[in-house]
């Protein structure tokens, strides 16, 4: 038997095929373009999303004949909505969760309700990202796309809806809506009221990892998969990424670097404190039960790098990892060992936590005329460190301590970033090498619903993982210390900028 994961992306989606001896027999990957019709608008092409999973897994399930397969279930992004008719197919484009065209909605959530009493209910400090937010946008500015939705749909929701019939959201994905009680488990029907709908226009919440039904006979025949495949409940992709890469300890967090830095923290219970509030930390059920995650992120990390990279070098120049660009290891290989005093805030498309400030932009301070290209790369690197730094500092000063952590995703292939954050943390960083964390972890929730696996507790070492450990440099992580404190002035000085705008 064997077992298929699917992770759900903003830029392409992964699947990948968990064999019975716990080995990995195969993996695919597609890719999507974003689109921004106006500026602010970030959109999904659902069908295109649809075929480009349908490609993924049809290419592994060709090297599962001597391992037919049992189960499949997804991992993906959460917030981002999608209009749909009463059977689960769309109606009209994905709006994404980094899409700013609802500021105002996110506003008028925060007049009728108050911070405190979203928060205390849906783990969620309001903001646009969450769902609900767009829906009410859609309600107010497109009111014939609003009368025609059927269903309002996440990524998982709407994979796992194509694949069985059945509309079901995990716990994980439906608090990421922010208008689901993270306390009772289920819709809040004060906050969906205030956005025009019921709770029938949303995914029916269930526990990660139970059985929702047979794949589609069609499908499975358009798929090269046997009829009797099992759907399983699958998960928000930050926690499934968690459970991949064999990380749900208390006090340890996991790191991810992709477009999005995500810092998550496994907890016995949410910590829905004002102090969290104020820091604009989110709490949401884990994927794994009796389990929950708090959260910080900064919204553009690799997103920087990339703007940088893109920006800076032409197609002939280093050593290329495609057709067109200088792969991230090439660049960092070229850091100077001397410190700068070169700055860099990396608000490219708002700011993350602590603050989630739609309106902050980046800036760089400290250029002269010997400033070169790579030293700008190193502040970025900086940059995105420092702005987590700070996030961990506010969840230690909420009663949140970290002893060490783990990091996933591309990022993790960097020794020299690596290490960067291991001095600027000042805690050891564990790398995981392996970079699809988050279709294993839905992959493991597949075995489990089917009771392959007892106890996704055990999924901790269930793949051995090759892991680099990288450790604080005592003069590097002083160093670092002082620069962390001018970076905060510095930081501070433009957000008094985005108050006088």
């Amino acid at each position: 038997m064997s077992f298929i994961g699917v992770d759900v992306g903003t830029g392409g989606c992964k699947a990948i095929l968990l064999g019975k001896d716990k080995k990995i027999l195969g993996s695919a990957a597609r890719d999507y373009s974003l689109q921004t019709p106006q500026p602010g608008w970030a959109e999904l092409d659902p069908w295109k999303v649809l075929n480009a999973v349908k490609s993924a897994i049809r290419e592994i399930a060709h090297v599962s004949s001597g391992d037919p397969v049992q189960a499949i279930s997804v991992s993906s992004m959460g917030d981002t909505i999608t209009p749909c008719d009463e059977k689960g197919d769309p109606i009209a484009n994905s709006i994404l969760a980094f899409d700013t065209r609802n500021i105002l909605e996110a506003d008028l959530f925060e007049e009728e309700f108050s911070r405190l009493w979203v928060f205390e209910r849906t783990g969620q400090p309001i903001h646009p990202t969450y769902s609900i937010t767009k829906i009410l946008w859609i309600k107010r500015h497109m009111p014939d796309l609003f009368k025609q939705t059927a269903k309002y749909l996440c990524y998982e929701d709407f994979i796992t809806c194509q694949l069985c019939g059945e509309a079901a959201i995990s716990f994980s994905s439906a608090a990421r809506i922010m208008a689901f009680d993270i306390n009772t488990f289920d819709w809040n029907s004060d906050l969906l009221a205030f956005a025009g709908i019921n709770d029938n226009k949303l995914a029916n919440p269930v526990q990660s990892g139970i059985p929702l039904g047979p794949i589609k006979k069609n499908l499975a025949m358009e798929l090269g998969l046997p009829d009797n495949v099992k759907v399983i409940s699958g998960g928000h992709d930050q926690p499934c990424g968690s459970l991949g890469c064999g990380f749900s300890k208390n006090d340890f967090a996991i790191d991810s670097t992709g477009t999005v830095e995500v810092l998550l923290v496994s907890q016995n219970k949410p910590f829905l404190t004002e102090d969290m509030l104020e820091a604009n930390i989110c709490f949401w059920p884990h994927v794994i039960e009796d389990r929950y995650c708090a959260c910080g992120q900064i919204l553009t990390a690799g997103a920087a790098f990339r703007w940088y990279r893109d920006l800076f070098f032409g197609p002939d120049e280093g050593n290329k990892n495609d057709n067109s660009n200088p792969s991230y290891e090439y660049i960092t290989n070229q850091f100077s060992d001397q410190h700068s005093n070169l700055f860099f805030i990396p608000h490219l498309a708002g700011c993350g936590t602590p603050e989630f400030l739609p309106a902050a932009k980046g800036a760089f301070f400290g250029l002269t005329l010997q400033t070169d290209k790579y030293q700008i790369a190193k502040s970025i690197i900086e940059g995105v460190c420092f702005e987590m730094k700070l996030n961990i500092n506010l969840l230690e000063h909420a009663g949140i301590a970290i002893k060490g952590m783990r990091s996933i995703g591309g990022a993790a292939k960097s020794a020299k970033w690596m290490q960067m954050k291991a001095d600027i943390f000042d805690l050891k960083i564990e790398a995981c090498q392996f970079v699809n964390q988050c279709p294993l972890g839905a992959s493991y929730l597949a075995a489990y619903g089917t009771g392959y696996i007892k106890d996704l507790n055990e999924t901790v070492g269930f793949i051995d993982h090759e892991i680099k450990e990288f450790a604080p440099v005592k003069d590097e992580a002083y160093t670092y210390s002082e620069k962390f404190r001018e970076y905060l002035r510095f930081r501070s000085s433009i957000f008094d900028l985005y108050e006088k705008d």
